[in-house]
């Protein structure tokens, strides 16, 4: 056990512990995804709809996203799908409406580029791969429609004013293991995500969008994530209970946290800005938290026991992987003790 104490705050009393063993294994993961080329797939098909008639006409859609996964290489399953960004273009579309002899509308699409992100975090059901469309949304922000209308001028600018339509249904991650070669097993993977959403144009014109993009890639992910984030960083046997350097941090709370090896956090800062009650900051790494990370109390030396999770901002205990935001524990009374716990993958 590797112990470390708060200097300066007799309210409180701060320690951390790792104990191996127990944790589910999962890794979270940056990767980029090529919308693939299948049949049937990335076609966007727009409706021009006036005076109750239509056009029909389809665009296609290629580019790149970014994409974070949370993976369990035990199970081969997925728990989340996040669009960080995105780099898609789409073919120009020309419509024409017409009543006998009457034009209704000529219309152009061109120069159209999208982005694709992800409103929130992006939960994905691990046992079927399946999620909610409607969490993730495509935003048209360059290229224009212009032509004319029966009721005028038709003249939008993307970029002035971007269009955002969401997902629609249920889309779908499919992880296909293709090798494993050490400590790194390598997945193919499929995601596709049906798009439904409209725009009007002007008072009884509108543009309605329909498609199914689909994203495919490869990507790499460590059986034992501790193990491959100590290899990356050059300390291959080193203990996950340990601390390598000595600067009072264990190694696997280093890795949980979200830090590389060689970054110096500082652990339970106090809140000064508070009068009257002790409260501590823990601040997870650039990458976010590795790893859920048990925050337990032991009050008046009653044992350990997990925190209720109002007593941490944002009322999760354990602290969740991809979580960001500083863990702020909010406590008071003169002796309370707290640790973080991390459980060895």
């Amino acid at each position: 056990m590797s112990r470390a104490l708060i200097s300066g705050l007799p309210a409180a009393l701060a320690i951390f512990v790792m104990l191996a063993g127990g944790a589910i294994a999962q890794v979270r993961v940056n990767t980029i995804l090529a919308l693939s080329d299948a049949p049937d797939v990335n076609v966007l098909n727009v409706t021009l709809s006036a005076l109750g008639i239509e056009d029909q006409e389809e665009s296609e859609l290629s580019g790149t996203v970014n994409a974070i996964l949370t993976i369990d290489p035990g199970t081969d399953q997925v728990s989340e799908f996040t669009l960080s960004s995105g780099d898609l273009t789409a073919t120009d579309m020309s419509f024409s409406l017409e009543l006998g002899p009457i034009s209704v509308a000529d219309v152009d699409l061109s120069g159209i580029k999208a982005t694709i992100s992800t409103t929130l975090q992006g939960l994905v059901t691990p046992g079927s791969g399946q999620f909610d469309a409607s969490l993730h949304q495509v935003t048209l922000y360059e290229g224009a429609i212009t032509g004319s209308a029966i009721t005028g001028e038709v003249d939008e600018n993307f970029t002035e004013s971007p269009v955002t339509g969401a997902g629609a249904g249920t889309g779908t991650v499919t992880l296909s293991r293709t090798a494993v070669e050490g400590n790194i097993v390598t997945y193919d993977v499929l995601v596709v995500l049906p798009l439904e959403f409209s725009n009007p144009l002007q008072d009884g014109v509108d543009v309605i969008v329909n498609s199914t993009v689909q994203m495919e890639g490869t990507i790499e992910v460590p059986l034992d994530p501790y193990l491959g984030w100590a290899e990356l960083n050059g300390i291959p046997d080193a203990p996950f209970e340990e601390d390598h350097d000595g600067d009072g941090v264990p190694n696997g709370l280093l890795w949980a946290l979200g830090y590389n090896v060689n970054d110096r956090p500082s652990l339970f800062t106090p809140d000064l800005f508070i009068p009257g009650q002790v409260d501590l900051i823990v601040t997870p790494g650039p990458v976010g938290i590795r790893a859920p990370v048990f925050v337990e109390g032991n009050f008046d030396q009653g044992g350990w026991t997990l925190l209720d999770p109002f007593l941490l901002l944002g009322f999760e205990n354990p602290v969740p992987v991809g979580e960001d935001w500083p863990i702020v524990i909010f406590l008071s009374g003169d002796r309370n003790f707290v640790r973080l716990r991390v459980e060895k993958p």
